[in-house]
């Protein structure tokens, strides 16, 4: 059985041409998260377990980057639209940097950019730390 790599999967951003995405240079971790919250079903004729159901799902994308300067289309816009609080469009793709292929898309949607932290060690390079939130379900959202 093949195993998938890591590396080969980054995270894009749409650029200022709807439909055109640039990676985002640096990237070190990116991890999505899935979550759903739980729904009480349980009566007291369930004793003595308590039942549930699943409710509505969240979804978030935790990234962190040493940005790789000039990198004006990808770590700049991103840092650029992290000031503001319009939803960016981000798609993950595989294949590493040239994943130019629409089939190499594995995960697209609406999200808002949150959570951006800058660190500044002594004796270290910069680094940077987003999360990115749902705006709307995703659009694609495979993993192969």
């Amino acid at each position: 059985m093949g195993k998938r790599l890591s590396n080969d999967y980054r995270l894009w951003i749409e650029s200022s041409t709807p439909g055109t995405y640039n990676e985002i240079k640096g990237q070190q971790d990116m991890s999505r998260n899935r979550a759903s919250a739980s729904i009480e079903t349980s009566t007291k004729d369930n004793f003595p377990y308590g039942t549930s159901a699943q409710g509505l799902k969240t979804l978030t994308i935790d990234c962190a980057i040493i940005p790789d300067l000039p990198d004006v289309d990808g770590y700049t816009r991103l840092e650029t639209l992290s000031k503001g609080s319009d939803p960016v469009n981000f798609q993950i793709r595989k294949g590493g940097s040239s994943g130019a292929d629409p089939a190499d898309v594995v995960f697209q949607a609406s999200m808002y950019i949150g959570n951006f932290d800058d660190t500044f060690g002594q004796n270290d390079v910069v680094k940077a730390n987003f999360q990115l939130s749902l705006e709307a379900a995703p659009t694609v959202d495979t993993l192969s």
